[in-house]
């Protein structure tokens, strides 16, 4: 990564943070999805791709959604179903 100027500490430290915070709410949506659809983690994660890009939206909003309840697992696995 590069930037413009030298970075303050705290700017990259946020970012480490905002990344693994990322990461491990799509990791958490990937096994909600798995353990829903009796599917592997690989699959599911295909699936949240797929239902994003279908839908045009992020796959961390997606993966957010799911991991704060926001969306059921079962829009997923419906949206591919039909796809």
């Amino acid at each position: 990564m590069r930037w413009p100027t030298e970075p303050r500490s705290d700017d990259v430290i946020t970012r480490v943070q905002s990344a693994i915070a990322a990461k491990t709410t799509l990791e958490t949506a990937k096994g909600m999805i798995a353990a829903y659809h009796d599917a592997s983690v690989s699959q599911a994660g295909r699936l949240l791709a797929d239902y994003a890009a279908g839908h045009r939206v992020s796959l961390a909003d997606t993966a957010f959604a799911l991991v704060r309840r926001i969306m059921d697992p079962s829009r997923i696995l419906d949206a591919n179903a039909t796809a």
